[in-house]
C-alpha cells in the first residue's frame, strides 16, 4: 500500500514503513589531498566494471601504477590536468580526470581520462552531471574536441557516450597490465555541445 503523508511517500509492507532516502551529491575540483579518496573510488569502480573483462593480475598491475597515491598527488601539480570528485553525502562516490592535451600524446583537444562512479551512485544522473562539469572545463580551456576511449566490450558505456553526443571515431589498442585491450575511441565537438 502507498500512503502520502505530509509530502513524503511512505511504502507500507506489512509492519515496515520504508521512507525514500534523500541523497545529496556535490561535484567539486580535486586536490592532492583527495588522492586516497580517488584511489578508493578507482579501485572499487574498476573491480565492478572490469572484473569479467581484464584478468585480476593485469587489473592490479594497471591500478597499482595508474592510481598510486604518489602518482595521484603528482597529477594535481600538473597544469594540464583537472580532476573532479563526486561527493555523496560527504563520501566519495565518483571521479573524473580531464587532460587538456599533451601535444606529444593526445589528439587535438581535451581527453577524458577517467570517469568512474561507484555502483551505488549509478543510474541517478550523476555521471551526466560529472560529464557536464568535464565538458565545461574543456570548453573553458578552449578545447575544440573532447575525446574518450572506452573498453570495446563495455556496450553500456559506449551507448551512454553516444547518447550524450559522442561520435565513434575508430578503434584503438592499449595495455592494461600485460593485457592488450581493444578500445573504442569517441569524440565530442565542444562548439556544438549543448546540455541534453
Amino acid at each position: 500500500m502507498i500512503d502520502h503523508n505530509q509530502g513524503k511517500l511512505i511504502l507500507r509492507t506489512g509492519r515496515i514503513a520504508c521512507y525514500p532516502v534523500a541523497v545529496n551529491y556535490k561535484i567539486r575540483a580535486t586536490t592532492g589531498a583527495d588522492a586516497e579518496a580517488i584511489q578508493s573510488v578507482a579501485m572499487r569502480a574498476w573491480e565492478n566494471t572490469y572484473r569479467d573483462l581484464v584478468p585480476e593480475a593485469s587489473r592490479r598491475e594497471y591500478l597499482d601504477k595508474a592510481y598510486s597515491l604518489d602518482w595521484l598527488r603528482q597529477c594535481h601539480q600538473r597544469s594540464d590536468l583537472r580532476g573532479f570528485l563526486l561527493d555523496q553525502d560527504g563520501q566519495p562516490a565518483g571521479f573524473a580526470m580531464l587532460s587538456l592535451g599533451d601535444p606529444a600524446e593526445d589528439p587535438p583537444g581535451a581527453v577524458l581520462r577517467s570517469l568512474y562512479l561507484l555502483p551505488e551512485a549509478q543510474q541517478q544522473g550523476q555521471g551526466k552531471k560529472m560529464l557536464d562539469a568535464v565538458i565545461a572545463a574543456a570548453r573553458a580551456a578552449g578545447a575544440p574536441w573532447l575525446w574518450v576511449a572506452v573498453h570495446g566490450e563495455l556496450k553500456a558505456a559506449r551507448a551512454w557516450y553516444e547518447k550524450n553526443g559522442f561520435a565513434y571515431d575508430g578503434p584503438a589498442e592499449t595495455t592494461m597490465g600485460h593485457e592488450k585491450v581493444k578500445m573504442a575511441v569517441y569524440r565530442l565537438p565542444l562548439h556544438h555541445y549543448a546540455k541534453h
